[in-house]
């Protein structure tokens, strides 16, 4: 029974112990701040440390590998893969010490020497220039060659979330990836963007859009409270924060201008912001139209949106003519749609007035 006994003791502890270390710099003013390690797949919270001697240091025991992310006092940190063994950082956070961190960097490491290659070269040089777009084709080519040559593990499912916003993809497109490689089958960030894809299709070009409700400051506003029938409506899905929103406002105002006593009503919809730094905005910006206030994820889930502006155009019937359009691309469908909804207006008659006899040539 003793010798049971500490057999079973040791078996814990043999499996308690742990199989990894990651050991992280940190900036020293983060001394004794949390550090908390995240599955950047999953968003789940793995561990925490206190950050002591400018050093996160996780341990503990990992079946299957997953990706990490460091995130220190809410800032986030570098990403690396936890796997079996020791994983170090390096102060410019490349990660080494396992194969697949080994691997991963490989990839980072080519792209830094090829922007010092291109960055070397003397622009006013034709025949160095044609090796700066070899070395530039190489550059934008290398995340797919790490997806390529590393299908079914986790180095290939980094790389392939890396571009997987700029892919032409449709579902059938993206199912068809994902039966072939298992990383990705396994993946939460792939699972929510296929989710995204269908959403997006069913609120394509074509489609009729979705109404929602927001809720903000005891008042209740859907979008169908600005989408009026027998006009045209654009709708702006921005965020007080975005660069991009903010320049594609002056797009906006033009067309607002343009046409909003001829059959054009625009309305925003603030997501992903704090409803102070949205009300502050539209009073710097000087936004005339009204806006869809806390909108958060609400619209974007239903839309499908991954990326802000997301400008959609509506048109009397409530269908959408528009989508994902920016600057002169934007400006030419909305004066496309509102030269056909001008042209077919009732012209209102006008009545011609019967000219007076002139009574001096009747007799």
């Amino acid at each position: 029974m003793i010798c049971a006994g500490l057999l079973a003791v040791s078996a814990c502890s043999l499996k308690a112990q742990s199989n990894y270390t990651v050991t992280i710099p940190v900036a020293p003013e983060n001394n004794n701040a949390m550090a908390y390690l995240f599955d950047w797949d999953s968003s789940q919270k793995v561990d925490s440390v206190i950050v002591t001697d400018g050093v996160a240091k996780f341990s503990g025991n990992v079946s299957e590998p997953f990706i990490g992310r460091l995130v220190v006092d809410g800032e986030r940190g570098p990403i690396f893969i936890v796997e079996p063994g020791n994983v170090t950082l390096s102060d410019e956070w490349a990660a080494s010490g396992t194969p697949l961190n080994d691997r991963m960097e490989s990839y980072t490491e080519r792209r830094n020497q090829i922007v010092a290659e291109f960055r070397s070269l003397d622009q006013n040089d034709s025949t160095q220039m044609e090796k700066g777009k070899v070395l530039e084709a190489e550059y934008m080519s290398l995340p797919n060659k790490a997806y390529e040559e590393n299908k079914g593990n986790l180095v290939g499912l980094y790389w392939f979330l890396q571009e997987v916003y700029d892919m032409e993809l449709d579902v059938a497109k993206l199912d068809a990836l994902i039966a072939q490689d298992a990383s990705l089958a396994k993946s939460k960030r792939v699972d929510s963007f296929r989710t995204n894809l269908v959403a997006k299709d069913a609120t394509s070009e074509g489609k009729h859009y979705k109404d929602f409700t927001v809720s903000y400051n005891g008042k209740e506003e859907k979008l169908s409270d600005y989408v009026k029938p027998g006009k045209y409506t654009l709708v702006d899905f921005w965020a007080s924060w975005c660069g991009p929103c903010i320049r594609q406002t002056k797009v906006i105002k033009e067309l607002y201008n343009k046409y909003k006593d001829k059959g054009l009503d625009v309305v925003g919809v603030a997501v992903w912001d704090e409803p102070e730094n949205t009300l502050k905005a539209i009073k710097s910006h000087d936004l005339q139209w009204p806006c869809i206030i806390n909108a958060q994820t609400i619209p974007t889930d239903l839309y499908g949106i991954s990326g802000i502006p997301c400008i959609i155009l509506i048109n009397p019937e409530g269908i959408i003519v528009s989508r994902d359009k920016q600057s002169q691309a934007l400006i030419d469908d909305v004066d496309n749609a509102m030269a056909s909804y001008e042209a077919s207006q009732p012209q209102a008659s006008v009545a011609v007035p019967t000219a007076e006899k002139d009574t001096a040539l009747i007799f």
